[in-house]
């Protein structure tokens, strides 16, 4: 693995190295469920290889993961991890004291899944008390989460505390490319969209200050437009938030130049109707973003540009469509942007397909997480 050096001594040892030792394997397995069936296993599915070698390899694991927004059991999730990996058993309970026999009387080569790490109470506030009681069901603690190690939870950055700390594959990829995607061989392009300008305007100004421009979509564009004089109608906008001195006007900053409405009219950017309702980048946008493209040696995207949650996809669709077909070096992430690209059956199609939304956006912004910084301090 080409991971940069100064992590590199942190990566998970030799697998022969932990036969008979119990491992703490922190995954992400949150994972979209329809009627109790995982209906996108891609982030089960990168696990599955270090899993099975770890197991074979005579380590005893005890798994993590989060499930959901609102608290819900990982069953569903339970359900497909055990009918594929067959050494694993769930066991929900949340008695340390039993799940503590039960790990200690796992035989080499098997596992336990505990229940969402979500409903241990002090989880996301990264109590001391939990994270000392999951480093207590083992010997060795892997990170094999990237896209949450955004988040100082206890099973993120507690744990290493207690517990000797490694990356997993996993993470190390993500780390491998992301490091690279930091300092982008120019010319370059960041793809950015989303809700919010609030919360990437550190990954925009990161790109900015390095001389690459960067294309705004999303509803994070009306922000720009709204201070720039633009008419957006009734569009969505961050209406808390103001712009920093000269971001507005930058000459590396490119947005949308048509946009389609929510009645389904494609208009101008500069004639949008005091009635209308943005929902999408227009034809004539995506030209353009694909002519900075054919002009650049790397380009990174990260987050829808249009209505995502309502159907409007055609923007996104399009932008990844020429994406992948550009000889550049490039880098997709992002929830949405993922799943868009895994609709149109793009993924194998660009450089590096980042599991990280927050994550890559945080780590892209500012060269390291807080899931990081616990393992390798």
């Amino acid at each position: 693995m080409n991971i940069n050096t100064k992590w590199a001594d942190h990566c998970a040892p030799d697998l022969r190295t932990l036969k008979g030792k119990t491992v703490i394997v922190r995954a992400d397995w949150n994972m979209p469920v329809v009627d109790g069936i995982v209906t996108d296993t891609s982030r089960f599915d990168v696990s599955v290889n270090f899993l099975e070698h770890l197991s074979a390899a005579g380590a005893k694991i005890v798994l993590l993961t989060h499930f959901g927004e609102k608290g819900e059991s990982l069953l569903p999730v339970a359900n497909h991890v055990t009918a594929k990996l067959p050494f694993i058993t769930f066991t929900p309970s949340f008695d340390f004291n039993e799940l503590k026999k039960i790990a200690g009387e796992l035989s080499e080569g098997k596992g336990i899944l505990l229940e969402n790490v979500r409903l241990f109470k002090g989880e996301t506030d990264n109590l001391t008390t939990l994270a000392e009681s999951f480093a207590s069901l083992g010997d060795v603690f892997i990170n094999d989460a990237f896209s949450v190690a955004h988040r100082a939870h206890a099973s993120v950055v507690g744990i290493p505390e207690y517990k000797p700390s490694y990356f997993g594959p996993t993470f190390e990829r993500e780390i491998s490319n992301l490091t690279r995607a930091l300092t982008p061989t120019t010319p370059a392009l960041l793809i950015v969209g989303g809700a919010k300008i609030s919360t990437k305007l550190a990954l925009i100004k990161q790109y900015l200050d390095q001389g690459v421009k960067v294309f705004v979509g999303g509803a994070m564009v009306h922000n720009i437009w709204k201070e720039q004089g633009i008419e957006i109608g009734t569009s969505l906008y961050d209406d808390k938030y103001r712009l920093p001195e000269g971001f507005k006007n930058n000459p590396l900053l490119v947005t949308p130049v048509d946009v389609v409405l929510s009645t389904g009219d494609i208009v101008d950017t500069t004639a949008i109707p005091k009635d209308g309702i943005v929902v999408d980048c227009g034809p004539k946008t995506a030209e353009l973003v694909a002519s900075i493209v054919a002009m650049s040696n790397t380009v990174i995207a990260n987050g829808p540009l249009g209505l995502y949650e309502k159907g409007w996809l055609k923007g996104s669709e399009t932008i990844l469509t020429n994406l992948s077909q550009a000889k550049v070096t490039s880098y997709i992430g992002g929830g949405d942007t993922v799943s868009v690209a895994n609709s149109l059956h793009l993924l194998d199609k660009f450089s590096f397909v980042s599991l990280g939304g927050g994550a890559m956006l945080d780590f892209l912004a500012s060269g390291t997480l807080p899931g990081i910084d616990a393992v390798t301090k």
